[in-house]
């Protein structure tokens, strides 16, 4: 089995220009080591929104993302 190495706040759909992080729907991008991912459609709380980070995930040098 996959392990978790990143669950981010993430949004559902792609904003449109000028959209406030309130009126976006929101879940968690999830990272597998195994370079695989998943949304999960939980909402994430105001803090996490306001405090997330950009895409920075690093994999492993033997393996890429599969998108």
């Amino acid at each position: 089995m996959a392990k978790l190495i990143s669950r981010e706040p993430w949004w559902a759909k792609r904003p449109t220009e000028g959209q406030q992080d309130k009126d976006v729907d929101w879940g968690y991008l999830e990272i597998y080591d195994d370079c695989s991912f998943q949304f999960d459609p939980t909402r994430p709380t105001d803090e996490e929104i306001a405090n997330r980070k950009s895409c920075r995930i690093a994999f492993p040098d033997n393996k890429k993302a599969s998108i």
